[in-house]
């Protein structure tokens, strides 16, 4: 099995061998040198582009702490921020670009860091965070930046891919909202780099400070917010295992060594 458990340890080795590659070259995009990536665990960086909105951080520390009680990933609480045309962009392999509004239009240097982190090794997932509704105006400023940095339009996920299937077994994409059962993607080779979701993922994993969830979660209510942690989970286990093989005995070593007592011990099949 080429990725039974991820972990901090394989998730380095596979994300840094480019890294390594890179340093004793010396040779950076833009001439700049990368960053240190930083001991711990995985963190979840936030890309900077635009407003991304007060509550990111903390939608990302609920996140991480799920992470952390139902696998057996090592993730940060704190959510790092770094901007595409900064180096430090290649100290976080797992990024995420949140947004209510139109982002503006990348750099030309944020676009080639982008290329480069994302075609070797680098995944982000992007969030629209709209509360009422998918913001249109984020919509379309991610689809035009991400045509800049991939000539590709992003493309559906299919229902039977590993996504849905990377730690429990899902038939939808869904967050605080579900105006849409689909996530989009870039695919870079055979892998997904790029992973987009318009149901506000965000706003189903903030909590308030002394605890319970923020927002309200339509139309499903507490099922669809389980739902959407899964699909949250989903996607960083994904993001991590690059060579993940498409079978069920992975999901079940998985499960084997899951952490938590609170999560159930088997995956969904059809939640909510």
């Amino acid at each position: 099995m080429s990725c039974p458990r991820p972990r901090h340890t394989d998730f380095r080795i596979w994300r840094w061998a480019w890294l390594v590659g890179l340093l004793s070259a010396g040779a950076w995009p833009g001439g700049a040198r990368a960053a240190e990536p930083l001991s711990g665990g995985v963190h979840i960086a936030v890309l900077r582009v635009g407003s991304a909105g007060p509550d990111v951080a903390s939608a990302v520390a609920s996140w991480a702490q799920e992470l952390r009680l139902r696998t057996s990933i090592e993730v940060v609480a704190a959510a790092p921020s770094v901007r595409p045309d900064e180096p430090a962009l290649f100290a976080y392999p797992l990024l995420y670009w949140a947004g209510d509004r139109a982002a503006p239009a990348l750099t030309d240097l944020a676009v080639v860091q982008l290329r480069h982190h994302l075609a070797t090794g680098g995944s982000l997932i992007i969030d629209n965070t709209g509360r009422a509704e998918a913001s249109q105006a984020f919509d379309q400023s991610v689809r035009r930046e991400l045509l800049r940095v991939f000539p590709q339009s992003l493309q559906r996920v299919p229902a039977n891919h590993v996504l849905f299937r990377s730690f429990y077994r899902l038939d939808r994409a869904v967050g605080r909202r579900a105006d849409t059962h689909d996530a989009e993607g870039v695919r870079v080779g055979d892998h997904y780099a790029v992973i987009y979701t318009r149901n506000d993922l965000a706003g189903a994993l903030l909590r308030l400070p002394l605890g319970g969830f923020a927002l309200p979660v339509v139309p499903g209510g507490e099922a669809q917010r389980e739902h959407a942690m899964r699909f949250a989970i989903n996607t960083v286990v994904y993001a991590l295992c690059l060579d993940y093989k498409d079978d069920h005995t992975h999901v079940m070593h998985l499960l084997r060594h899951r952490r938590s007592t609170r999560a159930p011990v088997t995956p969904v099949t059809n939640a909510p």
